[in-house]
């Protein structure tokens, strides 16, 4: 596999803005907040005004504290392991999607990325925010890749890149693994320009689910899935398993949360929306798209997004959809209870878990 570092020519790193993040701001350890030692979920809004915005939740004490808002686009977020920055990728302006780090303890936000490649779905690669890894797609890399950034060597380096064919949909990042989803570009667009035209279904595409260390190598097959859409992939606590989300995987129809063991690579259903229909009394009608899904610390409960039962079709910028709320789902009872609404209506376009 190869990578191509770039070193102030494809990126501009505000390097000296990021010292004062990772360095300058640290409190003494008697002046800074208590960490939790429960997991908090860090999820990103849209609403029916049109701006965007991420608030954390602690599911188990019902505490809601808004991080991020006012933002004019869809964003996505992840809060670190020790719960004091926020890495998030918004697009101010002309520009496009860049990536942010929020100083949650002094409030001070500093701008990590300025340059041509859009960024998504900002991942931490170490606690103190050192590392920050994203999914980068632009003119100079047509096929998204992920992106790693080195914040003190001021280097970027994209992983993959003899691979000009094999698209990351989805990854994220445990203590010392990388997770991703891929598809081959031709296949992909080749799809959708045949949906387009014949104004019909989109059908579902070869989903390879790949496994690699930190800095990108042994890039390694653990399995493939046919799929329309895997929306979410993201690590349980002892990295050894992921919950996925995704639409008609395999043979299932419909929208669907699974968990894939990295073990013995067996795909094991959760939850469906086949499933809910068939349950006395849903509170939701479906999990409906942008199908997001993560794991609980104690592997008991199962954080998604889901459309409430009845809920109105809203609205946004354009776009017309149904509400979007979070959910927990137990694994044990198998019963499901709503955990967090927006006071607006609006849908979720992203959904992290920090334990």
């Amino acid at each position: 596999m190869c990578e191509l570092v770039c070193k102030c020519k494809k990126l501009t790193i505000i390097f000296l803005s990021l010292v004062v993040v990772l360095f300058g701001c640290q409190k003494k350890e008697e002046d800074s907040t208590p960490i939790n030692n429960s997991e908090e979920l860090i999820i990103s809004i849209f609403d029916n005004e049109g701006k965007g915005s991420i608030v954390e939740v602690n599911a188990e004490k019902n505490i809601e504290k808004e991080l991020v808002n006012n933002e004019a686009v869809w964003l996505d977020g992840k809060l670190s392991d020790n719960k004091q920055y926020l890495v998030y990728t918004s697009a101010r302006g002309d520009g496009p999607w860049d990536i942010y780090l929020l100083d949650i303890n002094n409030n001070k936000e500093y701008q990590v990325t300025n340059d041509t490649l859009g960024q998504l779905n900002p991942r931490f690669g170490d606690k103190e925010g050192k590392t920050i890894y994203s999914e980068i797609i632009g003119s100079t890399f047509p096929v998204s890749k992920i992106a790693k950034v080195e914040v003190q060597k001021k280097d970027f380096t994209i992983f993959d890149t003899k691979q000009s064919d094999r698209a990351v949909e989805m990854y994220d990042i445990s203590k010392n693994k990388i997770i991703g989803a891929f598809v081959s570009e031709k296949e992909n667009t080749a799809r959708w320009r045949k949906a387009n035209e014949n104004e019909g279904n989109i059908e579902q595409i070869l989903y390879s689910i790949y496994e690699m260390n930190l800095d990108g190598s042994n890039m390694n097959l653990i399995t493939s899935v046919k799929a329309i859409n895997i929306d979410s992939i993201a690590f349980g606590l002892d990295g050894n398993s992921i919950i996925l989300g995704g639409e008609n995987v395999n043979n299932d129809e419909g929208s669907g949360i699974y968990k894939l063991s990295l073990k013995n690579k067996t795909l094991t259903t959760i939850l469906t929306d086949q499933m809910i229909k068939k349950s006395k009394n849903p509170i939701l009608s479906e999990i409906g798209q942008r199908r997001l899904a993560v794991l609980s610390k104690n592997e008991r409960f199962i954080y998604f997004s889901g459309i409430p039962k009845n809920g109105d079709e809203v609205n946004f910028e354009g776009i017309t959809s149904k509400i979007r709320c979070i959910y927990k789902y137990d694994l044990v009872d198998k019963e499901i209870k709503k955990v967090y609404e927006n006071k607006k209506p609006a849908i979720i376009t992203d959904l992290t878990v920090t334990y």
